[in-house]
């Protein structure tokens, strides 16, 4: 049995143990764990395009590290990656070819961590160059390396740029509006392919993406557009970078190819909200000489796809979540479309300073020549000439439908100021206001009188309204010719597009083919052959179906595109 006097010793000596054990914890003498020291020898070497191998030499008295990235857009900003790190590598996966990112690691024991080495710069996968300023020689762009647009770059009359398939190329967004104009008299080749589309981008990494980013691809061509006069500017004048596209005569022209081509994140308000606007896609005078085929644009600020006069040809063409109009053409533009996709699910969030919300998102907005501008007309007895005539046909053009923030101008297709066109074998379905809205008289002669104005062949479904309501509106359905509206296939805005037509609208699996028993699987009209001759070197396709994909056909959007918009 232990007497007091015995007891009180033992507990003296085990308060002393743990004071002890506590002081040799403090000051490193002990037994218990100390702060490792800081490790040293981070290097980064790359694995393939979009990984990349982390290793530092081991640190005495680790038990672990934690190791942290930035990328280029926050280069400041670290977070942490991997977890608890047990050796001293790494492997990180699922990089961004191109981009530039930082490492640094820190050694941990237990609930003790060292200060984090000195920051270690990496670029994944890909050379970098950077364009400036004028290209007057002919030149190439390979997709080894990751070329950066910074300001108004462009290409001058007789020289052509190449770019090879799988090359990335990104918008400088520190410099405001950087951009690649092709200029009257050059050529630009971008060939990709499904497997290596051309990819036009903003610099910023995902998640931190935004519309207007940087400016995007104007093409200046030699043909034929009905506004007068010996200047007549590019928009962009406010900042003095228009380039003059007046006095072309030659609608066979060509300006190059573009083919498997993505441009993202694109699109600049020049002038600072004076109407002055860079698009994804600005095409001025551009011939039928010139190539677009498999073009996608997505979230880009203003227009996706513009016309300005011109005669180019486009198939195979998708506007994915557009900052205003979808497909805008004015000033004489004749070219002839097929197989064309837009749609728009919400509101974009313009990148701040780079320009503002649309007022009037819409599918279609078609004009003759804009009155309100020099050198056109447009009275209740005349418009401009040669008149807007173009050819858009399957196309499938999907809206937001009631989504708040959406303005009820939100329409499917305006045609106004004196257009012309035929417009066939479509889906128009869940805009906010008028599937089809014909804004004035002049307008209204062209389809009504002198039938240059076709609308035939279309599905209408979930819209505000298929038709303008009773007042100004000119595309009641009682002035639209019986015989187009008897191609109709019109139906309430209740009946919901996805399930009518039976295609798919979740961005995770998109796909715009109509199932068996869609309306959209039969009714298609045959466009006039007159007006197709020569299409891409050979004949237009008349379908029998509705909309840009064949029931029974191939998916001819699938391996090139991209449906992530930040």
């Amino acid at each position: 049995m232990m007497t007091p006097s015995r007891r009180l010793l033992a507990v003296a000596t085990l308060t002393g143990a743990l004071a002890i054990g506590a002081c040799g914890s403090d000051d490193g003498g002990g037994n218990g764990p100390s702060a490792p020291a800081t490790p040293t020898g981070l290097a980064v070497a790359q694995l393939s395009l979009t990984s990349a191998r982390i290793t530092w030499t081991a640190s005495t008295g680790a038990t672990g590290y934690v190791l942290e990235r930035a990328d280029a857009s926050n280069p400041g900003v670290f977070a942490a990656i991997g977890g608890t790190i047990a050796n001293p590598t790494y492997d990180d996966a699922g990089l961004t070819a191109g981009v530039a990112y930082s490492y640094r690691v820190a050694a941990t024991n237990g609930s003790d961590t060292s200060a984090f080495s000195s920051a270690v710069g990496f670029t994944s996968g890909l050379k970098a160059a950077t364009l400036t300023g004028n290209i007057a020689a002919s030149r190439t762009l390979y997709k080894d390396t990751v070329y950066t647009l910074s300001g108004y770059v462009k290409v001058q009359p007789g020289a052509t740029l190449t770019i090879q398939a799988g090359t990335k190329l990104i918008g400088d967004s520190t410099v405001a509006g950087s951009s690649l104009w092709i200029l009257r008299g050059a050529q630009i080749n971008a060939t990709g392919t499904s497997a290596e589309p051309i990819v036009f981008t903003s610099a910023h990494s995902a998640g931190n993406r935004k519309p207007g980013d940087w400016g995007g691809l104007i093409i200046i061509g030699n043909g034929i557009i009905n506004r007068t006069g010996a200047t007549i500017n590019t928009e962009g004048g406010a900042a003095g970078v228009a380039e003059n596209y007046a006095g072309g005569n030659d609608n066979n022209d060509n300006s190059g190819t573009l083919k498997y081509v993505r441009i993202e994140f694109a699109g600049f308000d020049i002038s600072n909200g004076a109407g002055q606007e860079l698009n994804a896609l600005s095409s001025y005078a551009v011939g039928r000489g010139t190539t677009y085929e498999y073009i996608q644009t997505m979230a880009g600020l203003d227009d996706s796809f513009e016309f300005w006069g011109g005669a180019v040809d486009g198939r195979y063409l998708i506007s994915y979540e557009s900052g205003d109009d979808h497909f805008d053409w004015s000033e004489g533009y004749v070219g002839r479309n097929q197989f064309l996709i837009a749609f728009q699910s919400q509101r974009l969030v313009p990148r701040p300073g780079a320009g503002v919300f649309s007022s009037d998102p819409r599918g279609f907005e078609g004009d003759g020549c804009d009155p309100a501008v020099s050198g056109c007309t447009l009275t209740s007895t005349g418009a401009s000439t040669p008149y807007s005539n173009p050819v858009f046909a399957n196309f499938t053009m999907i809206g937001p439908g009631n989504l708040a923030g959406i303005p009820a101008d939100g329409n499917g297709g305006v045609w106004r100021r004196g257009t012309g066109g035929v417009f066939a074998n479509g889906i128009l379905a869940r805009w906010k206001g008028i599937a089809i809205n014909v804004r004035d008289a002049w307008t209204d002669t062209l389809l009504v009188q002198r039938d240059s104005l076709q609308l035939a062949g279309l599905v209408l479904t979930q819209n505000g309204f298929n038709y303008d309501t009773t007042g100004a509106g000119f595309g009641q359905v009682t002035n639209i010719p019986a015989s187009q509206v008897a191609s109709h296939k019109a139906f309430a805005a209740s009946v919901a597009t996805d399930t009518l037509l039976g295609i798919s609208l979740n961005p995770a699996g998109l796909d715009w083919t109509p199932k068996a028993g869609s309306p959209a699987t039969s009714g298609g009209v045959t466009v006039t052959a007159g007006k197709v001759a020569g299409y891409f070197g050979g004949s237009f396709a008349n379908t029998t179906y509705l909309g840009a994909a064949d029931p029974s056909g191939t998916k001819w959007w699938q391996g090139w595109t991209a449906y992530t918009i930040n």
